[in-house]
């Protein structure tokens, strides 16, 4: 089911002449780090990840972001395999004509990143171009060999997160078309790692995955490795952020395209088998965090929620291609999510005859 997203088709071409290490433990797609086993008694996680596009479009503008970023989006990955961070090995090219105070702000990014993650950058390599350039590649133990995957949810799981959603394309949006020009209504976008709250879900979830690319671009991506669907609860609104929910109604974006964008906000989307809930929330409230109840497993490889008064199932393959159709244009992408929103709005698109949550 993977195969008809740009994406998935992307790497699957990338990746169809490598040979698989057979000390790997997962497959193409199925983690959001690389799982590899040592020993008997070690097995390690990796992932590598760049700061580029943001960048290159002009979203990650401020030095601090950018190098906060570069440290997070890593981190991130650790995070939703259950890892414990290891520590980060970085890539800087830094512009011919970077300034030093520029420079001074990209580095205390990194550093605060990784005090914040309580972790260290190991060592790396630095050049010199045309443009800034970020790249990162983190290291985590996986404890007693376990780890979390993509894959392994149920039907009748539920589904939750670790945080409020939809601060990430609030943030893209409001950035990439110039709404940000007063600091008092800037969006204070500076997302962390969930290493933290990845601990209770390693004895917990049934699946895992981080929101870096919006949450209906993870949902879809959990749904076709799980050949399983999602129905998010009637009150989905509630689960979103909501300064961005005030942004996005102040400039006419309905509120669920906050979860279709594809900049995301690096939250953990867990399932849980129901049997569990119960023992996780206790065990979440002794680790002093709350996870957030987003809806329930269905056994349909579909995604539905409450829409203008409908139950909705949403074509989120046709959402995540979007990206690939509008060649970087922010403007035309935004305007063909805002073509979806309307076609739901007349009808136009099918609605489901379940019940959401």
């Amino acid at each position: 089911m993977t195969s008809n997203i740009c994406e998935n088709m992307l790497i699957q071409e990338l990746t169809k002449r490598f040979d698989r290490s057979p000390d790997q433990r997962n497959a193409v797609h199925e983690t959001d780090a690389e799982i590899i086993t040592i020993s008997d008694s070690c097995t390690i996680a990796m992932t590598t990840d760049s700061i580029a596009e943001e960048i290159s479009t002009g979203l990650y503008r401020d030095p601090y972001l950018a190098g906060w970023m570069a440290v997070m989006v890593n981190m991130s990955d650790l995070a939703a395999v259950g890892a414990r961070q290891m520590g980060i090995v970085m890539s800087e090219v830094l512009p011919r004509n970077y300034s030093e105070n520029d420079r001074e702000e990209l580095q205390r990014g990194i550093a605060e990143a990784c005090r914040k993650c309580e972790t260290f950058v190991l060592g790396g390599d630095t050049n010199v171009g045309d443009q800034l350039l970020l790249s990162g590649t983190a290291l985590g133990t996986c404890p007693g060999g376990r780890f979390l995957s993509r894959k392994g949810t149920q039907p009748g799981d539920f589904l939750f997160c670790t945080g409020t959603l939809g601060i990430g394309n609030a943030f893209a949006a409001q950035a990439l078309l110039g709404q940000d020009a007063n600091p008092s209504n800037r969006i204070n976008y500076l997302p962390s790692a969930r290493l933290h709250e990845s601990r209770t879900l390693l004895e917990y979830a049934s699946a895992c995955m981080d929101s870096s690319d919006g949450v209906l671009a993870t949902l879809d991506q959990m749904m076709r490795l799980n050949g399983a669907g999602f129905d998010l609860r009637s009150d989905w609104e509630s689960a979103l952020d909501q300064q961005s929910k005030e942004f996005a109604l102040s400039a006419g974006i309905p509120p669920w395209l906050l979860l279709a964008g594809e900049h995301g906000e690096f939250e953990l989307l867990f399932t849980v088998p129901q049997s569990r809930v119960r023992e996780m929330y206790d065990q979440a409230e002794n680790d002093d965090w709350q996870p957030m109840f987003l809806g329930r497993v269905r056994s349909k490889p579909a995604i539905s929620f409450m829409l203008y008064g409908e139950n909705t199932l949403v074509d989120t393959g046709m959402i995540r291609n979007i990206a690939s159709t509008t060649d970087g244009n922010i403007r035309e992408y935004l305007d063909n999510l805002l073509k979806v929103d309307s076609a739901i709005r007349k009808g136009a698109l099918h609605h489901g005859n379940d019940g959401s949550v």
